[in-house]
């Protein structure tokens, strides 16, 4: 199982409104059944605890069958205060789940969003 997260921009600014995507991909050859996304942290360089503006309302899926996959959507609108800590917007994640043999599986992946100055 392999969790593949980032955000639309490689860089972003004040006002811009980044999208993360958060792809569940079951390559374990088995059917997974609790597959769940972990919100780890998301933070700013000044490591201010952010929100997402949208996202799922649940973050547990049903049964994935082995080669199935799916992607979670949230976005985020980056904030004066972002831009003033300068650096980078961290979005941690990481996914949990359990094969139909009983083995429990974990994967993470954070996406570094870069904050640019507007020109």
């Amino acid at each position: 199982m392999r969790l593949v997260h980032y955000a639309d921009k490689a860089s972003a600014a004040p006002r811009d409104t980044l999208v993360y995507s958060a792809w569940i991909i079951n390559d374990s050859g088995e059917e997974l059944t609790d597959v769940t996304l972990v919100l780890r942290s998301f933070t700013n360089a000044g490591m201010e605890d952010l929100k997402y503006a949208s996202g799922p309302s649940v973050l547990t899926l049903g049964p994935m069958p082995a080669g199935g996959e799916t992607e979670l959507v949230f976005t985020y609108v980056v904030t004066e205060s972002d831009q003033r800590h300068a650096g980078e917007l961290i979005s941690a994640m990481a996914v949990q789940a359990v094969t139909a043999s009983g083995a429990k599986l974990w994967d993470e992946h954070d996406a570094i969003t870069p904050i640019c100055f507007p020109t």
